[in-house]
């Protein structure tokens, strides 16, 4: 069963939008916030270090992809806001602090929104010959 989950996640992420992939990884960084807040509950430290760490990822990910030449100001405000997100993270991390976790998913949830919208507007692409074929 997980195999079929990750080829359906890797077909999924191969065949879509890139607004559509922006909004993914929004998803699963909330997710994983989510996560963590529930394991600092349960007193499960280690688990909700690996949580902030994953979600850590996918914020340098999404900052990762900003293109400075071509996004401007717009491009250099998401970057000082992920700063900002994961500087609290990792204070969260340290205090345990569920408060600042709900912060930065605010954060997240209110990017998520903006880039949903956007890529509501975009143009699906065209599916893959392969996926065509298969579809008769």
């Amino acid at each position: 069963m997980h195999k079929a989950a990750n080829a359906y996640m890797q077909t999924h992420v191969t065949t879509t939008t890139p607004g559509h992939l922006v909004v993914m990884l929004y998803d699963g960084a909330i997710t994983f916030l989510e996560q963590a807040k529930e394991e600092i509950e349960a007193k499960n430290f280690a688990k909700k270090g690996i949580l902030i760490s994953q979600a850590l990822d996918i914020i340098a990910e999404l900052d990762g992809s900003l293109n400075n030449e071509r996004g401007g100001d717009l491009a250099q405000n998401l970057h000082r806001l992920y700063m900002y997100c994961n500087t609290r993270l990792l204070r969260a991390n340290l205090k345990m602090d569920t408060a600042i976790i709900d912060e930065v998913v605010g954060i997240l949830s209110s990017f998520r929104s903006a880039f949903a919208e956007i890529s509501r507007t975009q143009p699906h692409p065209a599916p893959p010959k392969a996926a065509a074929y298969y579809a008769r």
